[in-house]
């Protein structure tokens, strides 16, 4: 094989699983990469168009996980860190969405952790953003989710649901999710599928896979008739965890990883996420075409120096909304992309 031989070819259809594996291996520089990258936006802008959408992350009465014993790389198995402190209630859900409308956003995502009452949460979310906007909604709630309730939000009009597996490797899967299931996951992505549901996945790199299991993974995506979404989590230590000290998934490893899914999955929504909203102009480099903007509601107590600052209003007592969509629109156009916030 030949490195600019196969990039030439992906221009025109998609990648095998061999050559998927090569990219990986000889994408090495910095010359290779940008090479990649290049051919990633080339092939996302002649199959999507030069379009980048943009859906804001809002409030959902499931900010708690149950997860037992917790992922180890996740704020909720550190007493430092823990992302689920506070409950929002209805009312704060739908400040929250007429907030995200007023502004300009069509599509919105509500999610939290693995609550173990198996999407009840995210029907009572829709229903509440429903009854106070004509927002689309995206939910995302790992694997606790039941086929009654995705039947429920397909009813509601929801097009999307959330399963990640983060990785395929077995192996790896019980050593940074000890308290799940593999199996569990994969079963409800394809209850998601099954019932004519579009699937959002996730694809966590640098948590001890292989170039080689990626690769498997990102082929397994293929199993699903209704992927509608990929996301790429950069593994980023947080304090507290066990994997506190185990270094980041570095800037080219995740846009490398983009831009092979992108060469494999054409048409879809591809997405960056873990809290690295500072890449988003190489994501956008190495093919991405979505973000869902997870900075702009935020606990009063557990607001992030290093995030973007917009304007800040107080939603209830316990949370605030910040408007920072002006921010992430300046940096899609100065890629020659255009923002778009229809929610489609």
């Amino acid at each position: 094989m030949e490195f600019d031989e196969i990039l030439a070819d992906a221009r025109e259809r998609e990648i095998t699983k061999e050559e998927a594996l090569f990219l990986f291996d000889e994408a090495n520089d910095r010359v290779k990469i940008s090479q990649l990258l290049d051919t990633a936006s080339y092939v996302r802008d002649e199959n999507l168009g030069k379009i980048f959408k943009l859906k804001a992350f809002i409030l959902s009465s499931n900010q708690g996980c149950n997860i037992d014993p917790p992922c180890i790389y996740c704020g909720q198995s550190s007493d430092k860190s823990k992302f689920f402190t506070k409950i929002a209630t209805a009312e704060e859900v739908a400040e929250s969405a007429k907030n995200a409308e007023e502004i300009g956003f069509k599509g919105v995502q509500c999610g939290g952790g693995c609550s173990g009452n198996k999407g009840s949460e995210a029907v009572e979310d829709t229903r509440t953003i429903r009854s106070v906007t004509g927002l689309d909604v995206f939910v995302n709630y790992g694997a606790d989710m039941s086929g009654e309730n995705i039947l429920k939000l397909k009813e509601l009009g929801v097009d999307s649901i959330g399963c990640s597996l983060e990785t395929i490797n077995e192996e790896v899967f019980k050593k940074i999710k000890p308290g799940g299931s593999l199996d569990e996951r994969k079963s409800v992505a394809r209850m998601i599928d099954e019932h004519g549901v579009g699937l959002a996945s996730g694809i966590m790199i640098n948590i001890g896979e292989s170039y080689q299991d990626r690769v498997d993974h990102i082929f397994y995506l293929k199993n699903f008739a209704n992927l509608k979404m990929v996301y790429i989590s950069g593994f980023f230590p947080i304090p507290g965890t066990p994997m506190a000290n185990r270094p980041p998934a570095t800037s080219f490893d995740i846009a490398k990883t983009m831009a092979i899914v992108r060469l494999v999955h054409r048409d879809i929504d591809l997405d960056g996420s873990f809290g690295r909203d500072d890449q988003l102009q190489l994501w956008i480099m190495a093919g991405a075409n979505h973000r869902l903007i997870h900075g702009i509601f935020e606990p009063k107590n557990k607001m992030s120096p290093h995030k973007f600052r917009g304007e800040i209003q107080d939603i209830g007592e316990n949370y605030v909304f910040m408007n920072i969509l002006p921010i992430y629109v300046n940096m899609i156009e100065e890629t020659g992309l255009k923002a778009d916030l229809s929610g489609a």
